[in-house]
């Protein structure tokens, strides 16, 4: 029978050489999580959007993970974003050998802080030592500021969530309900059990506004053209292959903007549509093929940011707005095709606890929330 030690070594090749003199802590919480019955389980679809240049596609999970951009080097790679705990970036490895190159990993770009794209660093750094983890200055330092603080945080809601789906598994009343809730608490407390003893890793190099990669294949352009989603977006631009990789700075989902800043995000989106790219690879949903996305989503961002200025300066609270600005009253809504494509890449993409919303109640519970985070965040500044 083959150990577990051995399975990953044969999994992950010569990745695993740089992790085998170091300490293994993490990656045997990482194996735990990632196989069943010897078997890393695949946690995402692999979508070609150019030549050379590859979305994976993150499957729903209880606890989301981000998609990834993978650009193929001459003779390595480069991965943008590293999901939301070491044993997807493990997953994500194996499908990668087996389904795209065996090439190893070079650079990992961080596209922001956030969670759900930045605990898999510590499995990047692990099996690649050499490999160059890339983010702007402003990301590093969040990173290291925040990530510990909010995991931390997030333990007791977590806690109080498994005693939810505990509850609401006993209580279903169909076998698929049960089944729904018993899997979203499976898979809360092997996330729990991975990330109790994680510790970040910090980017080793860092830019403020532009780093170019030559390779023979194609250049890779990293760019920070302000805050938006949070205070240090990157973005990867490939001009000889049309595309650039967004992060949460631009994606399927509706925005959010809980650590944003809604005055700027439509001007920075506009600044990154003067790169000349036909593919998007964002942080979550699908990939896009046209700068139709990038439009959208910087006019819904820039009508209920104005929407919300109005009412928050004639002394509305935020409970009146939440009643009033409703997506029927949303141009950007009730005109476009925004709302429709971002309430069905949630569908599609995101774990939904039963029973399972409509597009419209996703849409109208996405506005509400998002109104919520520009009050909060209105007057924010770097």
């Amino acid at each position: 029978m083959t150990s577990r030690r051995g399975f990953l070594r044969k999994a992950l090749g010569a990745c695993w050489v740089g992790g085998s003199i170091m300490d293994q802590a993490l990656f045997r919480a990482a194996h735990a999580r990632a196989q069943s019955n010897n078997a890393l389980p695949e946690l995402f679809d692999i979508e070609k959007v150019a030549d050379g240049v590859y979305s994976a596609l993150a499957r729903p999970q209880t606890l989301l993970n981000s998609n990834a951009v993978i650009f193929e080097n001459t003779e390595d790679l480069m991965i943008v974003d590293a999901h939301s705990k070491p044993s997807a970036v493990i997953s994500l490895v194996r499908q990668l050998r087996d389904k795209v190159t065996k090439k190893p990993v070079r650079y990992v770009v961080s596209s922001h802080f956030h969670w759900d794209h930045s605990h898999g660093l510590p499995a990047y750094r692990r099996f690649a030592p050499r490999a160059d983890i890339i983010s702007t200055e402003t990301t590093r330092k969040l990173i290291g500021e925040q990530t510990v603080p909010r995991l931390k945080a997030s333990f007791d809601q977590l806690q109080q969530t498994i005693e939810d789906y505990k509850k609401k598994a006993a209580e279903a009343r169909t076998q698929h309900d049960k089944s729904a809730f018993q899997q979203m608490l499976r898979e809360t407390q092997d996330y729990l059990h991975e990330m109790r003893s994680y510790t970040p890793e910090l980017p080793n190099l860092t830019l403020d506004r532009d780093l170019i990669i030559h390779d023979k294949a194609h250049d890779l352009h990293l760019a920070f053209r302000g805050p938006a989603h949070t205070a240090g977006d990157v973005v990867v631009f490939c001009p000889q292959k049309k595309t650039v990789a967004t992060g949460d700075l631009l994606h399927g989902f509706f925005p959010f903007i809980g650590d944003g800043f809604p005055l700027d995000w439509p001007r920075t989106l506009l600044h990154v549509a003067e790169f000349e790219f036909a593919n998007i690879a964002g942080g979550h949903g699908g990939v896009f093929r046209s700068k139709d996305r990038l439009h959208q989503m910087a006019n819904y961002i820039e009508e209920l940011s104005e929407a919300v200025a109005r009412g928050k300066r004639s002394g509305k609270t935020l409970a009146q707005l939440e009643a009033e600005v409703t997506p029927e009253k949303l141009k950007t809504i009730s005109d476009g095709r925004y709302g429709e494509t971002s309430a069905a890449a949630i569908l599609q993409y995101r774990m939904l606890p039963p029973p399972k919303p409509s597009s419209a109640q996703v849409i109208a519970d996405s506005v509400k929330t998002n109104i919520g985070q520009i009050y909060a965040q209105l007057d924010k500044t770097v």
